[in-house]
């Protein structure tokens, strides 16, 4: 049998002591064990105390051996052994008790001769054995106060550097480890960095087991010599408002309410920024001495007036800020300037730099911005998030310069020698036709209900239509329309509005429409309340939004739905969590079905659309008119799909009749 690891920890005495006492197994087990060692099994709960006395016995028997004659604990072992090996019929009676169950006259009897008779009958062969039983009218009061010793003598207290097998059950480490963690130091740590809901990306670690993970360590954090942060008690959102309460107020678009955090181990670069001349850009190399177009007086202002230009389109807005943040906080920290008196030498070693981002400037863990550990970089950018960048700050500094701020564009002079990779659609992120059928299986392996029909509309105007997530997530009963053409049935058509605002009309299957219909149908009564069916979305929530944090009278942070009732659109985001959560149940069955369960792992909203263009083709779908579907911007970007079906124009020129004899 391989020896338990784990140490003997006081919550380990706590659980065997309450079984000696007679309590309840299983209580005392979800009492003092259940955060390291959960399991509904009883037979798994009285074999773990078992095993744990032994433990607490052999530990206490390799003690013993180091100890000097006179402090042996021999006797304290012998009491706990007894425990694990009589039962209770074997225990021995009391000589009160021995002599009332044999009715014998105590006034016939010396001592000395019931004592003689006592150690006869029970095979003591000593008198201090015979005195021992004798004395022992409490045998659960000796065991528990044999324990108690040991306690003191055994038991371990938890360190930083401890390993998580010391103190948790193997499928908890498991689960823990791969997340990275080995130690309890990487637990809190852990814990620190993810926030209120740290355990959400654990797999197999629900919320019950977090809560009881997170009170143990909280009760032993001074022996850890690490605190558990107060964050961790609420949510994000209402950090946020306490974080925003007690920042400055510099202006409600202003971009100095978005703290930059310490890239390399500067505390606040926007204060930098606002407080040094040099830095804030108001008398920059290139700055425009004519009036300009944003009504800008200094650097932020203008990189924030220029980025507002893209507040009806949220997701480019934060790429766009995410590249101007992490350039201008390496213009303050390593060039010292502005960002108006970068030139285009400067462009030349911010290139250099995202090729080799300093491992000072990264922090592989998220992070609020207020932590002393945030970083600007997440990893090492990849070549074509490299190429994105310099490409986003050339529009950057373009759009300074149309607007009269700037008097040159310094990037302008470094894209002619660009020469990173071309970006490339990945088109193998879509599913060949085995691994849809098990997409189709596990569609059906979902319970029925208003969630499963959700599910269903959702894959089938993904795949049927190749609209984009967006497009979808803004999708409304007004976009439909049925439409009757010539020598054609009705037709159910969407039109929508995708990138560059680009309007397109897309033909719906007849099945998609009727899923449509039926989802739509669970709020019939709250639609009958509603003065604009017109704007009825798509696909819908089921239920009201998780509560949101904000301020209310007096300046209290209170919570507040942000939807008093189902039936509001899902986003973007919420239409990407409902697949991510059934791509990764639908991964768990892939090996079974003969399939990569990591393409499921990985597979996203993204996947269904390239699955649809990749299959228009294969099915004989024009390639202007599957361009056209899409919404590509060029038929050369879906002539990208056709090349995936190389085996098909293999085997078809293979087939072709023989025209030159070899």
């Amino acid at each position: 049998m391989v020896q338990d690891p784990r140490a003997l920890g006081v919550h380990h005495f706590a659980f065997v002591r309450s079984s000696i006492l007679g309590l309840d197994l299983a209580d005392a087990f979800a009492r003092y064990m259940a955060w390291s060692d959960s399991t509904s099994d009883f037979r798994y709960v009285q074999n773990r105390r078992d095993a744990l006395l032994k433990q607490i016995i052999e530990a206490g028997r390799q003690y013993d051996a180091s100890q000097p004659a006179h402090a042996k604990i021999t006797q304290l072992l012998d009491l706990l052994r007894s425990d694990t090996t009589a039962k209770p019929a074997d225990v021995l009676p009391s000589l009160d008790e021995w002599i009332e169950a044999e009715g014998m006259d105590p006034e016939g009897w010396s001592e000395a001769e019931l004592l003689a008779e006592y150690k006869a009958v029970f095979g003591l062969d000593n008198a201090d054995a015979a005195e021992a039983a004798v004395g022992l009218k409490d045998p659960v009061g000796e065991r528990v106060r044999a324990l108690n010793y040991l306690e003191t003598v055994l038991s371990v207290s938890p360190s930083a550097t401890d390993r998580l097998e010391f103190w948790f059950a193997r499928p908890v480490v498991k689960c823990l480890r791969n997340q990275g963690m080995l130690t309890l130091g990487d637990l809190v740590r852990f814990i620190n960095a993810y926030g209120h809901r740290w355990y959400s990306g654990i797999k197999g670690f629900g919320a019950q087991r977090a809560r009881q993970v997170l009170h143990w360590l909280i009760l032993e954090q001074d022996r850890l010599n690490l605190q558990v942060a107060g964050s961790v008690h609420e949510p994000k959102s209402k950090q946020a408002l306490r974080v925003a309460s007690l920042l400055p107020s510099v202006g409600q678009d202003s971009l100095a309410l978005r703290q930059f955090g310490a890239g390399t181990l500067v505390a606040s670069a926007i204060q930098h920024m606002q407080n040094i001349p040099a830095l804030a850009g108001g008398q920059g190399d290139f700055r425009s001495h004519m009036a300009n177009t944003l009504g800008a007086k200094n650097d932020l202002e203008a990189v924030s007036a220029w980025l507002s230009r893209y507040n009806e389109k949220p997701s480019t807005q934060r790429s766009y800020r995410k590249e101007t943040e992490r350039f201008l906080l390496w213009c303050a920290q390593e060039l010292k300037k502005p960002l108006s008196s970068v030139n285009a030498p400067d462009c030349q070693q911010y290139r250099a730099f995202l090729q080799a981002v300093p491992a000072t400037w990264i922090q592989h863990r998220p992070l609020k911005r207020t932590d002393p550990g945030w970083r600007a970089f997440r990893t090492q950018p990849s070549a074509a998030s490299q190429k994105q960048a310099l490409v986003i700050l050339q529009t950057l500094f373009g759009g300074l310069v149309d607007a009269g701020y700037l008097v040159a564009n310094p990037m302008r002079a470094l894209m002619k020698g660009f020469d990173l990779p071309v970006s490339k659609l990945d088109i193998r992120r879509s599913f060949t036709e085995a691994e849809w059928a098990h997409v189709l299986s596990s569609v059906d392996a979902q319970a029925d209900g208003a969630g499963g029909l959700r599910l269903k509309c959702i894959l089938e105007l993904l795949i049927t239509s190749g609209i984009r997530l967006d497009e979808l997530a803004k999708a409304r009963h007004k976009d439909l329309r049925l439409e009757a053409l010539p020598d054609l049935p009705e037709t159910w058509i969407l039109t929508v509005t995708g990138k560059r605002n680009k309007t397109r009309e897309v033909p719906l299957n007849p099945d998609v429409v009727q899923l449509l219909a039926q989802h739509g149908e669970e709020f019939l009564e709250e639609d009958k309340q509603s003065n604009d069916t017109d704007t009825l979305p798509l696909i819908r929530t089921l239920g009201a939004s998780v509560p949101q944090w904000k301020k209310g009278q007096g300046g209290a942070l209170v919570t507040q739905s942000r939807t008093e009732q189902a039936g509001s659109a899902l986003s973007g985001a919420g239409i990407y969590a409902v697949l991510k959560r059934f791509f990764r149940q639908a991964a768990k069955s892939a090996a079974a079905a003969g399939l990569d369960a990591q393409r499921f792992e990985k597979a996203s909203t993204h996947w269904m659309r390239h699955t649809f263009v990749r299959q228009a083709l294969v099915d004989g779908v024009p390639i202007e008119v599957a361009s056209e579907l899409a919404g590509h911007a060029s038929i050369d970007t879906t002539s990208i799909y056709s090349t995936q079906e190389l085996a098909r124009k293999i085997r078809a020129v293979r087939g072709m009749k023989r025209r030159v004899v070899a």
